[in-house]
């Protein structure tokens, strides 16, 4: 009796969530529940922004210097998006929510749940550079656009070990 007592004790502690998992799961489940609402609230919003950017444009009269070719190349990337927003919307929303379905089987320790993780959040940056273009990768959408899922990935990978099936 004591035997099988000993492996359902170990069982127990081999299933156990590791630590490191769980926080990163956890992001993971906020930030796709932020970029669902933030991708909705750029439908609505995006073309609204081109227009004000466009107005502040005319009005500040840059020339022809580096700074009137970048904010025309910024404007460019707005009106695409613009232009693109429905599709845009989908993407992120397949994106996010294979990241947060990855998520939750991982918390489930299913090796299945990171491929499925890493598609959902490759997917949206991949997408906005075939329909925005390479330079809406610059800046501050570097950051959390290629570089937060790279590391996050990279996170994921280093959990591998406690993951199963």
């Amino acid at each position: 009796m004591e035997n099988n007592q000993d492996i359902l004790i170990q069982n127990e502690t081999t299933n156990k969530l590791p630590q490191m998992l769980n926080v990163l799961t956890i992001l993971t489940i906020v930030g796709s529940a932020v970029a669902l609402i933030g991708s909705i609230y750029n439908y609505f919003t995006v073309c609204k922004s081109v227009e004000d950017l466009t107005t502040k444009l005319e009005d500040l009269d840059l020339g022809n210097g580096t700074m009137a070719k970048m904010m025309q190349s910024s404007l460019e990337i707005a009106n695409k998006n613009c232009e693109n927003k429905l599709t845009i919307l989908l993407i992120t929303i397949v994106g996010s929510l294979l990241c947060l379905f990855g998520a939750l089987l991982m918390r489930k320790l299913k090796k299945q749940g990171f491929l499925i993780y890493t598609a959902g959040e490759l997917i949206t940056p991949l997408a906005s550079i075939v329909i925005l273009g390479l330079g809406s990768m610059m800046g501050m959408l570097m950051l959390t656009g290629l570089i937060v899922p790279i590391v996050f990935i990279i996170l994921y990978g280093l959990q591998r070990k406690h993951l199963v099936n």
